[in-house]
This record gives C-alpha cells, structure tokens and sequence, in this order.
C-alpha cells in the first residue's frame, strides 16, 4: 500500500514537473574532439595527413574567440586552411601567429558564394553541433560537418 503511494507521489511530480526546452550542446563541448574527429573524415574520404586542405566555414553566431580557440587546436597538424568568413579582422592576428610558428598559410576568403573554395575537407561550423551528433550516432553521414 506504501509502495503505491510513493509511487503515485513520484508520478506525479513528473507531471507537474515543467517541461524543460531542449538542450543546445555547447560549441566548446566538440572543440577538444575537433582533431579526432577531423582524422576520421580524413581517413575516411581517403586524404593523407601531408594532402589535406582543410576549409573552415565561420559560424558569424559564434563569438570570434571560439572559433580561433578551435582553430588553434586543428593548426598544428594542417599545411593548408581555408577559412571562409565575413569577419577577417577576427582571425588576422591567428593567421599571422601561425605563418610564424608552424609555417600554415591560412587564406582567408569572404564568401564561398557560387565559386567552390579550393580544398578537399570542408569543416561548417554554423551547423557544427547539429552534424556532430548525427555523426555521434550514425558514423558515417556526411564530409561536411
């Protein structure tokens, strides 16, 4: 008899419990998984590490500093990066620092518009969490995060 009582007390707290609006992830959650998850693209399109052209697609959403810290985590391993956003002032200062440590170019552009942006890796950051989960749960999806 107690044990229907307190069951029905737990019931109802749930339902008079608010519905709470779905989590949005965190940019910076997948930003320390970025290499790993950007080795298993690689690997999978078939790209050797000393090939890849990495394109990284500016999510303007974001706070600039977000994306340099992401950045700055993927630079050490890459020769080439493109990088495609409307606020070039933001990652100046990145491109310069990393011409001088690690010998990247990074090219900035403003839009990819209707030309393809040279490089065989795109990294889309304005759907960035979206992608990643799907990829989290399937593992094979799409080269376009």
């Amino acid at each position: 008899m107690i044990w229907k009582k307190i069951f029905w007390f737990r019931r109802r707290e749930k339902e008079d419990a608010p519905e709470k609006p779905a989590e949005k992830k965190s940019f910076l959650l997948y930003t320390r998984y970025a290499p790993q998850i950007l080795t298993w693209f690689r690997r999978e399109k078939g790209i050797p590490r000393k090939d890849l052209q990495l394109v990284v697609i500016d999510d303007e959403e974001q706070p600039a500093w977000k994306v340099v810290r992401l950045l700055e985590i993927l630079i050490t391993d890459l020769n080439l990066l493109y990088l495609v956003t409307k606020r070039r002032e933001a990652f100046e200062e990145l491109a310069e620092q990393a011409y001088e440590e690690n010998g990247l170019l990074i090219t900035i552009r403003e839009e990819a518009g209707e030309e393809n942006v040279p490089g065989n890796l795109v990294l889309d950051l304005r759907d960035w969490e979206k992608h990643l989960d799907i990829i989290s749960e399937v593992g094979y999806n799409t080269l376009i995060m």
